[in-house]
């Protein structure tokens, strides 16, 4: 495009866009300079300032996907100031355009939460007894969990030598297989508690699938030994721990918080690495202020479980998926709050805020759609940032009251962590009993100590 054209065509163009793309004239793609000129020239007729242009603008200067792509790209390197987190917003649609037709009508999905994990490569043995259990009286969720811990097993059928009866000789034939390493295929040994969990998955099949005493009494043998076996090794979460403490304890989460949003702001703003960095750093924010389980962070929804006032502050209310008991964490911390709206924005400027809560009423509230992501994605990303998954922070809260006041802390974390019984946190009360003993020990000492002198 001749420098005349191209100059004439630019300006309804800001100067120092105009002055930018013209320098660059020879290495544009084709066709920026007429989608940037419409794109400007829709933003004016609707009087939109260059930080907030509207959806509809950009719609209206785009008539394809390929052409909204090179419009964001255009603007992101040559007019930074202009806000795409709606263009952004209008690719993902196309996105989900794209996936919807790609899907297969005969998949038989009942919607979000409902789907059914699939038993993969099952001796038919096993296959009688799945009725049952799929027909079982828990909920779904754990059927899938335990449909997948099964479905390791099967995996791992070629491999071992043992018929696949259920009972005592395969179960401890699988506990076996499962703990020992092979270092030719780069199969790592399990530990004893993982173990006992999967064998348990099977105990849970031959259960609900009635299958014969002798056998269930049999494969229960073998997980009560790994169950055994296990409480004599230290957990791999205590370590973690300590490494987190050893990185400043709820410092490090914090500073895993700004962290991730100087990396949302050091990318383009529409950008889906920026949004997954805003998203984590909401996460570890709201987890700071009440720690809850990575399913249930999963889960929540804008409008239901997330609410945001007028006034700027963010309310949480969740039913527990492990317990069913609901838990209300009341108003949210200003701090944790500004951070849920930065993630929101998604790069628009914070006069939006409560328009983008309206607007994405009924969405979720990481994936900013209305389909979440999977469960483990909450502790994923926590895990890539401070080094430990998300549930190491509801040890670290509880740590943290412990050692504050060991006395009156088992009935404030049992509050806090949202346990349904007493003997949930048991093992908790124990610890805090004896760090309130050695407490009370010192004192005693500190007060004969001073006696004596």
């Amino acid at each position: 495009m001749k420098a005349e054209i191209a100059h004439a065509r630019l300006a309804e163009v800001p100067n120092e866009v105009r002055d930018q793309m013209m320098r660059h004239r020879a290495v544009l793609p084709a066709g920026a300079i007429a989608v940037v000129a419409r794109f400007f020239a829709k933003m004016a007729e609707r009087g939109e300032h260059a930080s907030a242009p509207s959806r509809e603008s950009f719609c209206a200067a785009c008539g394809s996907e390929a052409t909204l792509g090179l419009l964001l790209r255009t603007l992101d390197q040559y007019a930074p100031s202009v806000g795409l987190a709606e263009g952004r917003a209008l690719r993902r649609g196309y996105y989900a355009k794209r996936s919807c037709r790609g899907a297969d009508p005969r998949s038989g999905s009942k919607g979000l939460g409902t789907l059914r994990t699939e038993p993969r490569t099952w001796p038919q043995e096993w296959m009688v007894l799945l009725p049952g259990l799929q027909a079982a009286p828990i909920r779904d969720s754990s059927i899938n969990r335990q449909v997948a811990s099964i479905n390791r097993c099967a995996s791992l059928m070629p491999e071992i030598s043992c018929p696949p009866r259920l009972g005592w000789l395969f179960a401890w034939e699988l506990a076996k297989w499962l703990q020992t390493p092979d270092k030719l295929k780069g199969r790592k040994g399990v530990s004893a508690r993982t173990a006992a969990s999967y064998i348990g998955a099977l105990v849970s099949l031959g259960l609900h699938g009635n299958l014969e005493a002798d056998a269930l009494d049999g494969m229960r043998s073998v997980q009560a030994y790994l169950q055994r076996q296990g409480r004599r090794v230290p957990k791999q979460k205590q370590s973690r721990i300590e490494m987190l403490y050893e990185n400043g304890g709820y410092a490090e989460v914090l500073r895993g918080v700004v962290g991730q949003l100087e990396v949302a702001d050091s990318l383009p703003e529409w950008s889906a690495a920026a949004a997954a960095a805003r998203a984590t750093a909401a996460i570890l924010a709201v987890c700071t202020n009440e720690p809850a389980r990575s399913g249930d962070v999963a889960s929540w929804m804008l409008g239901a479980q997330l609410l945001r006032r007028p006034t700027g502050q963010w309310q949480l209310r969740w039913r527990q998926s492990k317990t069913g008991h609901w838990k209300d964490a009341g108003t949210l911390w200003p701090e944790i709050g500004a951070v849920v709206d930065e993630h929101i924005l998604g790069g628009r400027p914070p006069r939006h805020a409560q328009r983008c809560y309206e607007n994405l009423n009924g969405c979720n509230w990481l994936s900013l759609r209305p389909k979440p992501y999977a469960n483990r994605w909450p502790s994923e990303k926590v895990k890539q940032v401070i080094g430990v998954p998300l549930h190491d922070l509801r040890t670290l809260a509880a740590d943290y009251l412990r050692l504050y006041d060991p006395a009156v802390a088992p009935q404030i974390v049992a509050a806090l962590l949202g346990h349904k019984t007493r003997a949930a946190g048991a093992a908790y009360s124990a610890l805090c009993a004896e760090t309130a003993a050695q407490r009370e020990w010192q004192a005693l000492r500190a007060v004969h100590g001073g006696a004596g002198t």
